[in-house]
């Protein structure tokens, strides 16, 4: 079970705060989750491990709305994953996420013309390195097209048709700039980024009974069930 979830969880860490957009979270199980009736019973300290693997998982929600999740793993214990935020119910969703402070992206200099590509757009951090962790799409594009050293660059025949493109914050796909794009127009676009003071993060977890007892919390693009060890 250990090596099953590390890999998935090495694989899809990237992810693990894209797949989880605030209002849509949802665990890839088949799971029925409970609903609850008074949040208060889901207070306390939930654990999940595999003793022969080294593999503990933690999540603890606390009576303040606080809200730790935190997965060690190996002989010596070390930290794998440790975030601390907040926690939410919506039912019947537990949301356990933080709370970033404010994001800008604001246009560097005048879009101009780029004939050799279909469209370019590029963001860099104030103190002039590339910007990490932002995406570019447009309707009908096949997905959110990551940045790469904090550029993108698409063909002609790929991008003929639109007219917006969106950059967006991959973490929790908040759409920080729309410009409007035009065949045979500007198609290269240069940004400044003032990224939040922390990476957004939301972890989807449920009930699996009334008292709560039992959590189904994701792990990646899986789940692991946490038993209530203290309250």
């Amino acid at each position: 079970m250990f090596r099953r979830l590390t890999r998935i969880i090495r694989i899809t860490l990237p992810l693990l705060f894209v797949v989880a957009a605030p209002a849509a979270a949802q665990l890839p199980s088949n799971s029925l989750p409970e609903f609850i009736a008074d949040e208060r019973v889901l207070i306390g300290n939930y654990h999940y491990e595999e003793e022969s693997d080294g593999f503990k998982m933690d999540v603890h929600l606390n009576a303040d709305h606080t809200a730790l999740y935190r997965i060690r793993t190996g002989e010596d214990q070390a930290d794998f994953i440790s975030l601390t935020g907040f926690w939410t119910l919506d039912n019947p969703y537990i949301h356990i996420h933080n709370k970033p402070g404010p994001v800008r992206l604001e246009p560097k200099g005048t879009p101009t013309r780029d004939r050799s590509v279909g469209l370019s757009v590029e963001a860099t951090n104030a103190d002039g390195s590339p910007a990490q962790g932002l995406g570019v799409t447009w309707e009908n594009a096949n997905g959110l097209y990551m940045m790469s050293d904090g550029r993108h660059v698409t063909r002609t025949q790929e991008i003929d048709k639109a007219t917006l493109v969106k950059i967006v914050r991959s973490s929790d796909r908040t759409i920080l700039r729309t410009v409007k794009f035009t065949p045979g127009g500007p198609n290269s676009f240069r940004f400044t980024y003032y990224p939040s003071d922390q990476e957004p993060f939301d972890i989807p977890a449920i009930a699996l009974d009334p008292r709560g007892d039992t959590l189904e919390v994701e792990v990646g693009t899986a789940q692991a069930k946490l038993k209530r060890v203290s309250q």
